[in-house]
């Protein structure tokens, strides 16, 4: 008797290393996830640039860097035209560590003159944080050589040319290397940036790093970081836009700002949305115009003191006006004595 099972399209299945979800789906772009999976689908077969071009419908230059891009991300190495696995990267690290456990022999004034190094090392890191007064700008010359020896920076900058769907002048690339040498953002976390800043349709350059250099002042280098951080500044625009809804307000753009207040009253706070209408009608009738900070400061206020309806605002008390009197600048009974009351003319 013979069985069989029939999984249907589950029939023919290849494996899909688990760091390619974990690490590699956020950062890697269609085309690259497309040439990674039909390459595994064909493990083992001899294929060329040409056949996986012809097959993906894809230029071969185009083929030529997705598959750079899981060299340089150390998924794959290749080996006189054989492709596989690469362990390079984790075999490194193993020497490594079995270098560190080996007890030192060299003398104590040598440990010193170390130590020494690794506090003047140090020292520069710390010092290297920046806000916008910025360094002396690498000049096209540096710019073209760091692409030509460094593959991570010229996969950064093909990636700026895709995500902002045109080419980046040579003060777009002196920036992005400048974000990456000097303020320490490592490539991928750039690339998160870049994309960030084209979903919500701020792909200018001045914003990009001004944005890099409050993460690397925050310590935003890893990938698990920098999309906690995403989510924060999306939850806090999402708020803004709520609220833009609530008031009446134009919708636009929302400002740092704004988004940082309308993520404390919607997400934080949890007020209602007649408890944000009420507190910014407040301001308009005292300061005649919309102002997000008087709102914020009238919010958090009823915040602390646990008001959370309408029905829990104290009523303002206003003491009456007193009466004003009036003095006249005449005599009454001289005038009623006049020869204008008898109409004697």
């Amino acid at each position: 008797m013979e069985y069989k099972m029939e999984l249907g399209a589950w029939n023919s299945i290849f494996a899909v290393p688990s760091v390619i979800v974990d690490k590699h789906l956020k950062l890697a772009g269609a085309a690259q996830l497309k040439v990674l999976l039909w390459f595994l689908r064909h493990a083992g077969e001899n294929v060329s640039v040409s056949d996986i071009s012809s097959a993906l419908s894809m230029q071969e230059a185009d083929v030529r860097d997705c598959m750079q891009y899981w060299m340089q991300t150390g998924i794959i190495c290749i080996n006189d035209n054989v492709i596989s696995p690469s362990e390079i990267k984790n075999s490194v690290k193993e020497n490594d560590l079995t270098e560190q456990k080996q007890p030192l022999t060299e003398p104590e004034s040598s440990n010193k003159t170390s130590e020494a190094e690794n506090t003047v090392s140090a020292t520069e890191k710390t010092d290297k944080k920046r806000h916008l007064s910025r360094p002396e700008r690498p000049d096209t010359n540096y710019i073209n050589e760091r692409i030509k020896t460094d593959e991570s920076i010229a996969f950064l900058m093909r990636s700026a040319d895709d995500i902002f769907g045109r080419m980046t002048s040579n003060s777009d690339k002196a920036t992005l290397l400048l974000i990456n040498e000097y303020d320490g953002l490592p490539v991928e976390i750039i690339i998160m940036l870049l994309q960030y800043a084209l979903s919500i349709g701020k792909c200018n350059m001045r914003y990009i790093e001004k944005i890099a250099i409050n993460w690397a002042d925050n310590d935003i280098t890893t990938l698990e970081a920098a999309e906690k951080k995403i989510k924060e500044l999306t939850s806090g625009r999402n708020a803004a836009r709520y609220v833009q809804k609530i008031i009446g307000a134009d919708e636009h753009s929302p400002t740092e700002m704004e988004s940082e207040f309308a993520d404390a009253w919607v997400n934080k706070w949890n007020f209602s949305s007649d408890m944000i209408r009420e507190a910014y009608e407040r301001c308009v009738n005292s300061k005649g115009k919309y102002i997000p900070k008087y709102v914020n400061s009238i919010l958090c206020r009823w915040n602390n003191a646990g008001i959370k309806k309408l029905e829990q605002i104290p009523k303002d008390k206003k003491k009456p006006k007193p009466l004003e009197t009036y003095e006249g600048t005449y005599d009454i009974s001289e005038y009623e004595s006049s020869s204008i009351i008898d109409g004697k003319w």
